[in-house]
């Protein structure tokens, strides 16, 4: 029988506790078995679902709409594409929205996207582009309804087939303003948001103080935290550096002077704990942010 993909949302609805994975394409002009014997080896471990990623500041990978139903009519998992807007105007979303509908893909990460590091930032008319993520996923959740961009200019938008996407949204509970953050995420979920995945996260109760105050706000949706396993001090510095992350002074400093495999394993320890506190927390997973590395992916999911 052939293989049905499953929304997001339903996958966190029956599970107590969900684990899946990002992985992000070879950069253009690379051989597709790159990835592919990559989600081969994935296949093998026990995962909800696994997200395909353009790569950070806008890198050229293109495929991640055939990788995202390779993923799930090759292997048999469910897939989470990733669909930035940044360099797109409505139109250009909606025909590339149409594609993923072509595709039988059902879950899309709802982002604006990093600007093209050295490029001038990409014109963003309001109207005729989605100037946040939040206008992105309206943008979507208006297909879901059947409404779609009128050929010529009209008041009304043109009615066709209900799409079935199941949206997600990216969060950020170490954002610099916090109060933003969380009316950001409040028009992210009232345009249709069904679930969130935070940025990377290095501590247990930055996540827990982060949920909570989206639950105050009444927002209710899942949030998934996001784990980079780091596995080298290298790492450390790119997640602080790049990412903005917080990591512990303690991880720090257990790292200083170690063995490439010394350190790989006390990395390695640190992220089992730590998903193993998030759970305690009231987490409904996790997701691995693994920079295409699947030893550190099977070494922790075996332990989890």
């Amino acid at each position: 029988m052939m293989f049905q993909p499953e929304k997001i949302t339903n996958v966190l609805a029956k599970k107590d506790f969900t684990i899946s994975v990002e992985v992000f394409p070879p950069r253009n002009g690379k051989s597709p078995d790159i990835i592919l014997n990559k989600i081969d080896e994935l296949s093998k471990l026990d995962l909800d679902f696994i997200s395909i990623t353009k790569g950070a500041m806008g890198s050229m990978r293109g495929g991640t709409i055939p990788i995202g139903y390779m993923i799930s009519e090759r292997y048999g998992l469910n897939s989470l594409v990733h669909f930035r807007c940044r360099d797109m105007n409505k139109r250009d979303v909606e025909n590339m929205l149409v594609d993923h509908t072509y595709f039988g893909i059902r879950n899309i990460l709802a982002v604006l996207g990093d600007p093209i590091a050295g490029e001038p930032e990409c014109p963003r008319e309001p109207g005729q582009h989605n100037q946040y993520a939040s206008e992105l996923v309206g943008q979507i959740e208006e297909m879901n309804k059947g409404r779609y961009i009128p050929l010529k200019d009209a008041s009304q938008p043109r009615k066709g087939m209900d799409t079935d996407f199941c949206i997600g949204v990216a969060a950020y509970p170490e954002a610099d303003d916090m109060e933003k953050e969380l009316m950001v995420m409040e028009q992210k979920v009232a345009n249709g948001a069904g679930f969130a995945i935070t940025q990377m996260i290095f501590d247990a109760d930055v996540y827990a103080d982060y949920v909570a105050q989206l639950r105050n706000r009444g927002i209710d949706i899942p949030v998934i935290p996001g784990i980079r396993p780091v596995t080298k001090t290298e790492h450390v510095k790119v997640a602080e550096d790049i990412f903005k992350a917080n990591v512990p002074e303690s991880l720090k400093k257990a790292l200083e002077g170690l063995e490439p495999q010394e350190a790989r394993k006390v990395c390695i320890d640190f992220s089992v704990e730590l998903c193993q506190k998030l759970r305690e927390k009231g987490a409904p997973g996790v997701h691995l942010f693994t920079l295409n590395d699947i030893s550190v992916v099977a070494d922790i999911v075996s332990r989890i």
